[in-house]
């Protein structure tokens, strides 16, 4: 009897250990799946996250390279228009200078020698006192009127109107200078162009 009971119990004890370790064995396959979906999520986030940070870092370096092309063309902008308020009043005051004495003189007769026709010269006050003998002198030897006023407006150069005419030619410092500057304004926006892209290469 007590031998049956032995084998009895190491029987029970037998079955429950082997219970145990199945149960021991299910609980491990179990955590272990557990953890590999655990990683496998956190490498899938990390792998979201980092294709996201990529973006985002390609986003924004396309926005800093577009926001330094834009402060380079407004910089070449500010440039250019500085170099061509400096040409232009520096060429305002030379036209000013050059329209003046024996030039003057020598523009008003090939003007009034060209057109055959009697004129009506605008000068400044100033020229006007200088060139009121020139105008009469130039009268006589060309057989035509010119007829010299003054006009606060023009500060240098002259302005003719042909007599019978619809047409006046304006040869003031301003009218110069402007056509001067318009011609000026494609060379200097190469000149200064030119020298930007030189920079940036080098």
């Amino acid at each position: 009897m007590a031998e049956e009971m032995k084998h009895l119990i190491e029987q029970i004890q037998k079955e429950g250990i082997e219970k145990a370790n199945t149960e021991a064995d299910s609980i491990i396959s179990l955590a272990k799946e557990k953890a590999a979906k655990i990683v496998a999520d956190a490498e899938a986030k990390a792998q979201e996250s980092l294709k996201q940070a990529e973006i985002e870092s390609a986003a924004f370096a396309d926005r800093s390279v577009k926001t330094l092309e834009q402060a380079a063309r407004d910089l070449l902008i500010t440039v250019g228009q500085g170099c061509e308020k400096v040409v232009t009043e520096t060429l305002g005051k030379e036209v000013d200078t050059a329209l003046s004495g024996d030039l003057l003189q020598k523009m008003i007769a090939d003007v009034i020698t060209q057109s055959g026709n009697n004129a009506t010269v605008t000068v400044s006050e100033a020229d006007k006192s200088a060139l009121a003998t020139y105008c009469s002198s130039l009268a006589s030897s060309s057989g035509k009127s010119v007829e010299l006023v003054s006009d606060n407006e023009v500060l240098s150069g002259f302005k003719v109107v042909f007599e019978g005419k619809s047409v006046s030619l304006d040869y003031t410092g301003e009218a110069v200078a402007d056509a001067l500057a318009a011609y000026l304004r494609p060379e200097l926006a190469k000149i200064v162009s030119g020298i930007a892209r030189e920079q940036i290469s080098n």
